[in-house]
């Protein structure tokens, strides 16, 4: 490790296998929680271009990784929430993509993307990175926490004054 650099607890748990046959729910947050993804007005969410990037990828998440499933998504002013499924069924471990692959693929098209609309279309450019280094993860454990969260996605917007990445 760098002397300069500090180390960086892992927030994830220690030997659970992240491309096991689970069903996660992920938020993944703009860094400084800058709001690039859209704006709520009268609890309708507005996609802005970029906002509009980051709900076509996730759309398509499917076609890279066949075996994931997105359940369920919201792209917010600030942050996206996803329930995501891996199936890994007949797959050995370390052969299948992990949660933190789909994440970090998420993480590197959408900023890409965002390179070329500040070269295209000249949208704000920024210093620093686009995303928060990390990111939220929940395993879910059954039906009633799946719908819990399903319903928390689905409300996100009508919430978004009470929401703990609200900024005005």
């Amino acid at each position: 490790m760098s002397p300069t650099r500090p180390s960086r607890r892992s927030i994830r748990l220690q030997n659970f296998d992240y491309s096991s046959n689970n069903i996660y729910f992920v938020t993944i947050c703009t860094q400084n929680r800058e709001c690039l993804l859209g704006k709520i007005i009268d609890n309708v969410m507005y996609l802005l271009p970029f906002g509009h990037i980051v709900k076509s990828f996730i759309t398509t998440i499917p076609q890279y990784y066949p075996l994931v499933n997105v359940d369920i998504f919201q792209t917010m002013p600030n942050h996206v929430h996803m329930i995501i499924g891996l199936e890994s069924h007949g797959r050995t471990q370390g052969s299948a993509p992990t949660l933190g692959t789909i994440v970090q693929r998420f993480k590197t098209m959408t900023t890409h993307q965002y390179l070329e609309g500040i070269k295209i279309h000249g949208w704000q450019k920024f210093d620093k990175k686009l995303w928060q280094r990390n990111y939220y993860e929940h395993i879910i454990r059954d039906e009633n926490d799946l719908n819990r969260i399903r319903e928390y996605i689905q409300n996100n917007v009508i919430n978004w004054h009470k929401d703990k990445f609200h900024v005005l």
